[in-house]
Parts: C-alpha cells; sequence; structure tokens
C-alpha cells in the first residue's frame, strides 16, 4: 500500500513568518495567511478547472493567499482567476512535447521544474488538481520541497489512470510523495484506496461545489427559440464534453425511440470533443435534425438551464459531476446513471431517477415516463434544488481550509 513518505526538513530554509508577509499589514497577534499554489494542467471550462475557480473565489482572503500555476496554457477561465485577484503563471509544458517521453520531454520538463520551483519557493502548500499536475508536482518535490504536497482525484480510477505502462509507473512515484489526497466523491476515494493502494488514513472527502443559478423565467422561450424549439417541446438537456464514456450515442438513439411515442420531444446536447461528427452522422442516419440539437458554441453551459425541462446524464464513468449538480441547483429533474458519487447527490424516486449505465432500454424508459409526466418532473425538481443547498462554496471552503490547516501545521 502507499503511503504519503515523510521528506527531510532543511531548517533556515525559510524566512519566519513575517517576513515571507510584505505588503499585507496584519492586525497584532492575527494568524499569517496560507499562501497556497493551485496546480493544473490549464484553466480550460472543464468540470475540475471550474471547482478550482469556485475554492479561489470562496477560500477568505484573510486565511489563504493564491496563486495559480498552469502546466501547458492559460485557457478560457484564467482571466476569470486573474478577475478574482488570484496571479496566474503558465509553465508553458505542451502535452505533445512529451507523447513519447523521449529527450525533448525531458528537457521540457526540466524547463517546467525549474520554473515551478522559483514559483513556489515561498508557498506553505501545493494543491495539485488531475494527474499531470500531481506528476509534475511530485516529481519536482525533491527539489521544491514544498512543506505539504496534497493532490487531488476528481475522477474515478478508470478515466484518472494514465494510458501507458510507463505513464502509470510515473504517475504512481509522483503520488508517493503526496502528503494528502482530496477526493470529490466517497467513490473516488475508495478508488485511491482500492485501485491506488492509498492509505485511507491520507484521503479525505471534499465534495464539489455548485452556485445556484440565477433563474430567469423570461429567458426560456428565448433560449429554446435558439435551439429552434417551441414553448410546447419537452427539452431534454445534457451538457457535457462530446467524447467516450458519456452515453451520448445512446442518448441520441433513446431520442430515436421515444420521439415515436412523444413526438413532443427535444434534446439539446451542449458541448464539444470528438465525437462530434460521429454523433452529427448518427442524428443525420436516424433522421433526427428536428429532434436533436447540438449546441457546440455556448461555452458556459450554466445560463442554459433554464431552457431545458430534464436533465440526462449517460455516462459510464463519473466522480461527482458538475452537471449534475447544476441541474439539480436550477430545479430541474434529472434522469442519471448510478455511477461513482452521483448516487451521493440524487436519491432515486425522490430528487432524480437513476438507471444502469449502458443501458439504452432502461434510459429511453426514464425519459419517455419524465417527459410525459408534468407532475413528476416538478416533484423531481423541487427535491433536487433543495439537496443542491448541501453543496455550497462556503461548504467547499471551509472543508479545504480546514485541511489546508490541519496539514500545515502537522507540517511544523
Amino acid at each position: 500500500m502507499l503511503r504519503a513518505l515523510p521528506r527531510p526538513r532543511l531548517d533556515g530554509r525559510r524566512p519566519s513568518r513575517g517576513a515571507q508577509l510584505t505588503g499585507r499589514r496584519r492586525r497584532p497577534g492575527a494568524r499569517a495567511p496560507l499562501r497556497v499554489a493551485l496546480v493544473s494542467p490549464s484553466l480550460r471550462r472543464g468540470g475540475a478547472e471550474r471547482q478550482m475557480l469556485i475554492l479561489a473565489g470562496a477560500l477568505p482572503r484573510d486565511d489563504v493567499e493564491l496563486r495559480f500555476i498552469l502546466l501547458a496554457e492559460r485557457g478560457p477561465l484564467a482571466d476569470e482567476a486573474e478577475a478574482l485577484g488570484v496571479p496566474v503563471h503558465v509553465l508553458g509544458l505542451q502535452a505533445a512535447t512529451c507523447r513519447g517521453l523521449g529527450i525533448r520531454c525531458a528537457l521540457a520538463l526540466a524547463r517546467s521544474v525549474r520554473s515551478y520551483v522559483r514559483l513556489t519557493r515561498d508557498v506553505d502548500l501545493v494543491d495539485a488538481w488531475l494527474v499531470p499536475a500531481l506528476t509534475l508536482v511530485g516529481l519536482a518535490q525533491p527539489l521544491a520541497r514544498v512543506p505539504v504536497f496534497m493532490a487531488g482525484r476528481r475522477s474515478l480510477a478508470d478515466v484518472a489512470r494514465p494510458r501507458t505502462a510507463a505513464r502509470r509507473l510515473v504517475a504512481t512515484l509522483a503520488m508517493r510523495r503526496a502528503d494528502a489526497f482530496v477526493a470529490n466523491s466517497q467513490a473516488a476515494a475508495d478508488d485511491l484506496v482500492a485501485v491506488d493502494g492509498i492509505d485511507p488514513a491520507a484521503v479525505h472527502v471534499i465534495r464539489n461545489a455548485v452556485v445556484p443559478p440565477a433563474i430567469d423565467v423570461q429567458a426560456r422561450d428565448r433560449i429554446r427559440a435558439g435551439w429552434g424549439f417551441g414553448p410546447g417541446d419537452c427539452v431534454v438537456g445534457c451538457v457535457g464534453s462530446l467524447q467516450s464514456g458519456k452515453g451520448l450515442p445512446e442518448l441520441v438513439a433513446a431520442a430515436a425511440a421515444v420521439s415515436k411515442r412523444r413526438p413532443e420531444l427535444r434534446v439539446v446536447i451542449v458541448g464539444d470533443g470528438p465525437l462530434r461528427s460521429d454523433l452529427e452522422r448518427q442524428i443525420a442516419a436516424h433522421r433526427l435534425e428536428e429532434v436533436v440539437r447540438l449546441d457546440v458554441d455556448s461555452g458556459d453551459a450554466r445560463p442554459l438551464y433554464p431552457g431545458f425541462d430534464l436533465a440526462v446524464q449517460a455516462s459510464d464513468s463519473e466522480s461527482l459531476p458538475n452537471a449534475v449538480l447544476e441541474a439539480a441547483a436550477a430545479g430541474l429533474p434529472i434522469v442519471a446513471t448510478a455511477v461513482g458519487g452521483t448516487a451521493e447527490i440524487l436519491e432515486d424516486g425522490v430528487s432524480g431517477v437513476l438507471i444502469p449505465a449502458r443501458d439504452p432500454a432502461a434510459l429511453s424508459a426514464a425519459i419517455e415516463g419524465l417527459v410525459g409526466d408534468s407532475a413528476a418532473r416538478t416533484r423531481l425538481g423541487t427535491a433536487a434544488a433543495i439537496r443542491a443547498r448541501a453543496f455550497t462554496p462556503a461548504v467547499l471552503a471551509e472543508a479545504t481550509l480546514d485541511l489546508y490547516r490541519s496539514l500545515v501545521r502537522q507540517d511544523r
């Protein structure tokens, strides 16, 4: 079983706390803020990246001084991070450079590690999100010697683990240097223990947060008209990347079956990705051009939820899906696969309808049942909105800050 390994301390390496905190006046006796680096491959429009922004916005600035360190590129959410007053640093390590783990990769890694070490000289804790980030941080730790290295797991092992044996070995070696692990669901925490061999005492569950959307009842018809749908249609929305494992071909097949019996059914899939062309061909093959829309241009899907009557998440694997949290916060009834931590959000028959993964018949039946039952949609949506109140940014920030403080205290 892998355990977080102790590291030698270099006495006298750091200046005193007071000397480190320049540019900020503190009340006499006030606790110095922790200096934390959030490390990620980029700030693209992804679920984990959105959670980083929510956390950065919710952590109290008197308690934490944040910075973002991005391995590859800024991404569209970097501007939002800077608008929060959080500096963003980019190492410039491109994935294409390290496909073969050859000499070019080694040189690029060396440059990135050197920059990372410089950027973390004065931090108390590094919080690494996603496997590429925790891999680089773990490899750099003997040089950086950041007092606390915390690693995150925000997907299940079948998705999170690197594809090749060499990359798995490198990631495993990097993980051994982490002091603690954060999983965003109990399912992901169980994976860390059972699959990755992490000491259960080093694993902490801190679930995702959702910002309740501003409800604009006037937006409903305008949003639906943008998709070519009318006020009398029953619109099923699915938000996520167009990639394998998201159950999107099954959703299109369900639309083909259900629309024959429920002509008011309409489906919109919001997102983009490598399956886009395949889905377009499938929609055309079933002659569903008037029933199913691919919305690949919207970027941020959150303003579109008022246009949905029902939300669907049909993934084969999820840890704690943001799309389900967002739909719940919007008061939508939800059909979702009972995978990973989804059942930690929804209670079947109470705040949602849970179905087996990879079961097209169950998906079709659940959608058809709710399209034809507006009272059930209202009941489930109301319960989902109540359930979403447990996943607030304040809860995320409090749990994270408590863990930061605990880990830093243990290190001193």
